[in-house]
């Protein structure tokens, strides 16, 4: 779908650092990508911690699921 929008220059020059694409068109589907998973991830955390799962409070187990030692 073609659509003209005015886009801030500056924050696509970091969003484009941040996501690492190259045009425009790239890095505008990324960001609405990187949105649409960050709503998914914070729907499935509200979904466990409203079932009173202390494990995702808990640094240590919270740690070992992002940083898996080797």
């Amino acid at each position: 779908m073609r659509t003209v929008i005015d886009i801030d220059k500056e924050l696509l020059e970091v969003a484009r650092h941040e996501l690492g694409t190259s045009t425009t068109e790239e890095t505008v589907n990324a960001a609405l990508k990187e949105i649409s998973e960050r709503s998914k991830r914070r729907k499935a955390f509200e979904y466990w911690r409203a079932r009173d799962n202390a494990d995702l409070l808990d640094p240590d187990t919270t740690n070992r699921a992002w940083y898996p030692r080797a």
